[in-house]
């Protein structure tokens, strides 16, 4: 069974830099139910915003909920870090805590990794160990690392107020967050489908995955399922896959085999 002292809910995250991002982070929220995981909730930050409103106002939201859940997983949808030869001899700590000062905003996040890289597009040593479509830094990607580094992990370091795994030693005293990919993930699972649009053929595909994670592992009401399905832009089910990948890896989470070189340095994707 599960190696995890006490009781965590899980929480899934499909993170996004937008300026809508309000609308675009779904979570989903799931129990440990013996050998499987119950999601029991699944919505849009909207829902619990009070409407139109800025997206670093969106991303203080997310901490608060994050901090409030102290007995919790939380598999975020964002890279924790960059890779190796980009950090200019920062430790990973180090490198969260001044990431303001190397990078004043996000566009300049981008075009410093692409002048430090010589325009090639690094990938971290996770990134290629779980195929993951992109860098960090892409053209995809730039903001929701940027976004997600700078409000979301840095804050929690600073305050000391969660363990970024593998980084920092696993506390039970605070809620603790996993770097996830829901690409990855569903390559890993062998149902890599193109799922995010309006047609037949991209319903049928989250239809198709939703099938092969209940089969496996999830708990899903027919509520959050639905959810998924009409959720056009893949967005609620990429929270679900992002709770699915916590509850995969729970089982060799206190290994800590994961913990060297470079992913200390760069961030480790769990899949």
């Amino acid at each position: 069974m599960f190696l995890v002292p006490g009781k965590r809910d899980i929480f899934g995250v499909d993170f996004s830099g937008a300026k809508d991002a309000c609308n675009k982070i779904w979570l989903s929220q799931g129990r440990i139910k013996g050998e499987r995981l119950q999601l029991v909730n699944c919505y849009p930050l909207s829902e619990v915003s009070s409407g139109r409103i800025a997206r670093e106002h969106c991303f203080h939201i997310l901490l608060d909920i994050i901090c409030s859940n102290k007995n919790s997983i939380f598999g975020m949808d964002f890279p924790f870090g960059i890779p190796l030869p980009l950090m200019q001899g920062f430790s990973w700590n180090e490198f969260i805590r001044h990431f303001p000062e190397i990078y004043a905003n996000e566009d300049e996040f981008r075009t410093i990794n692409r002048r430090l890289s010589g325009n090639i597009e690094l990938k971290r040593t996770t990134d290629r160990d779980v195929k993951a479509p992109f860098c960090v830094y892409n053209l995809r990607m730039y903001r929701q690392t940027y976004f997600g580094i700078r409000d979301i992990i840095r804050p929690l370091v600073v305050s000391d107020a969660a363990s970024i795994l593998p980084m920092h030693p696993i506390r039970m005293d605070v809620p603790w967050l996993m770097e996830i990919c829901p690409a990855s993930t569903l390559k890993k699972e062998g149902v890599y489908l193109p799922y995010k649009g309006k047609r037949t053929k991209e319903r049928t595909s989250r239809e198709h995955i939703l099938d092969h994670l209940e089969r496996n592992a999830l708990e899903l009401p027919n509520e959050i399922r639905m959810k998924a399905l009409q959720n056009v832009g893949g967005d609620a089910l990429d929270s679900i896959i992002a709770a699915y990948s916590v509850f995969n890896v729970l089982h060799t989470l206190f290994r800590q085999k994961e913990i060297c070189e470079p992913y200390i340095y760069e961030g480790f994707t769990f899949v």
